[in-house]
């Protein structure tokens, strides 16, 4: 126990042989009654602190039997309590002997405040006053110095609350970004572009589907395989898409946000199963429907900064 803790502690001793040791408590620790006897209400920083006071109250007094750390956090709570705002610790201030543990909780009380001072009291409470409090405790604890398993905690509890409200306060941008929202293949027979019944299904439920969607751009690819001349394939696979193009705008694919309604012709380039040339493959004699559409996402980037 440090010195100033001793000389706290020497009056409510020396007064519990005549008051009695309840009474002696009372009369010098009165805000630790006041603060556990407290109700708080409502979600603002002020509290959310209160309540974390409360807890670290609790805790010196009910177990530790640290009345002294417990009026310390005691005066706190109920500052907050009233809608006074305390300031963390300041480590300087506190019997901490060792330099390097000071350098650490003084760098951490600038990042701290620098998180509590651009937004984190009034835009996320609740993680704010957590901050506030597991530093508290941590210096409370580094100082005693005696509990590695109490400091380690608080300082670890400390930094994970940090590491929560600085992520909740990175800036969000959104962008809108160009992707495929839909995509269905439908397949022809040889030598043939004209829609048979069962790419007339697939056709008539892309386009149910697309009239509840927001959708750009719809593209369609048409393939052959390798059986015919590259020029003739050319020109098939132009057949099939236009056949496929025709059959979207005739089911009214301009409806919604649609922009445009285009077609590609591939040949017997970029097929679906690689071949060699002159073979029948009734996956390669196809056309690609693909929508996309501009959707817009949310991104927190860059940290907090604290310089």
């Amino acid at each position: 126990m440090n010195l100033r803790k001793a000389l706290t502690y020497a009056a409510p001793f020396a007064l519990a042989t005549t008051l009695g040791a309840g009474n002696a408590n009372a009369l010098f620790f009165n805000s630790v009654y006041e603060a556990k006897d407290r109700v708080v209400v409502g979600d603002t920083f002020n509290a959310e602190l209160a309540r974390e006071y409360q807890e670290l109250v609790n805790f010196e007094w009910d177990k530790m039997y640290d009345w002294y750390d417990a009026e310390n956090h005691a005066v706190k709570a109920n500052m907050a309590a009233e809608g006074k705002t305390p300031l963390p610790y300041v480590p300087a201030n506190w019997g901490i002997e060792s330099e390097a543990n000071l350098n650490e909780l003084e760098a951490a009380r600038v990042q701290l405040l620098a998180a509590l001072d651009n937004g984190g009291r009034s835009n996320h409470p609740a993680l704010a006053a957590e901050a506030q409090a597991k530093y508290d405790c941590w210096v409370e604890q580094q100082e005693e110095g005696h509990q590695p398993n109490h400091i380690a905690a608080c300082k670890t509890q400390f930094w994970n609350s940090m590491a929560a409200l600085e992520g909740a306060m990175k800036p969000v941008v959104k962008t809108t970004i160009t992707q495929e929202i839909a995509r269905e293949t439908v397949y022809f027979d040889f030598d043939e572009s004209e829609i048979e019944p069962e790419a007339q299904l697939k056709i008539d439920a892309f386009v149910a589907k697309m009239r509840s969607m927001d959708t750009r751009d719809v593209v369609i690819v048409g393939h052959t395989d390798t059986v015919g001349s590259n020029a003739y394939n050319q020109s098939l696979s132009e057949r099939r898409a236009e056949a496929v193009t025709t059959e979207l705008i005739r089911q009214g694919m301009n409806v919604r946000n649609l922009d445009d309604v285009s077609l590609i012709a591939k040949g017997e380039q970029d097929p679906a199963v690689r071949t060699g040339d002159g073979v029948r493959e009734q996956l390669n004699r196809r056309a690609e429907i693909v929508a996309v559409s501009d959707v817009e996402v949310e991104e927190q980037v860059s940290a907090l900064n604290t310089q």
